[in-house]
């Protein structure tokens, strides 16, 4: 009997090994999701404050632009005042964006007025579908001369009251305009 079996062990054994293996498959799906974003940067002013001199065409500030929407990117520039104010007065001003790696940013030289329009107020560029440039970041500079004639006559639209000066004769004091930057998907 023990040897019947042992007989039919071995044999039992023999079958396991001869048969063949059932094969398993495994699946991983690894995904990562990327977070939009659409942003305008200083790039050379922490403070959000700049200085500048009353004279010629000068550079007032370095920007980034980036946004990786896959519509596109649209970028408002809004200057608040359109001048240059204070209490008393006001010195008019023309600005520029420059946008050396992506022209569809560039604004040219402006007299800048007060207002919700195209050069009186509100600047609108954009760049339809996804760019890998911009997604990356590209550069924008700010340009601002305070040496023009003024186009708005010395009381201009919507400016209270306060007298207009050429920069090289305007009372003493600091002068100021507030530049917004806006970057959203397109």
């Amino acid at each position: 009997m023990i040897k019947s079996l042992l007989a039919v062990s071995t044999a039992v054994a023999a079958l396991s090994f001869s048969a063949p293996a059932f094969a398993q498959a495994s699946a991983l799906t690894v995904s990562g999701t990327v977070a939009g974003y659409c942003d305008v940067r200083l790039a050379n002013v922490s403070s959000g404050t700049a200085t500048i001199a009353f004279t010629s065409d000068q550079k007032i500030a370095n920007l980034q632009l980036a946004c990786n929407q896959p519509g596109g990117t649209r970028l408002v520039v809004n200057p608040a005042n359109g001048d240059l104010t204070n209490s008393t007065g006001r010195i008019n001003y023309a600005m520029r964006l420059v946008s050396p790696q992506d022209s569809a940013f560039t604004i040219n030289t402006t007299d800048t007025s007060p207002g919700d329009g195209e050069g009186t107020g509100l600047f609108t560029r954009s760049r339809a579908g996804y760019s890998q440039p911009i997604a990356n970041g590209v550069p924008l500079e700010l340009w601002l001369n305070v040496n023009v004639q003024n186009e708005n006559g010395p009381d201009g639209p919507d400016f209270n009251g306060l007298p207009l000066y050429p920069a090289n004769a305007a009372p003493a004091g600091t002068y100021a305009e507030t530049f917004n930057f806006t970057v959203t998907a397109f």
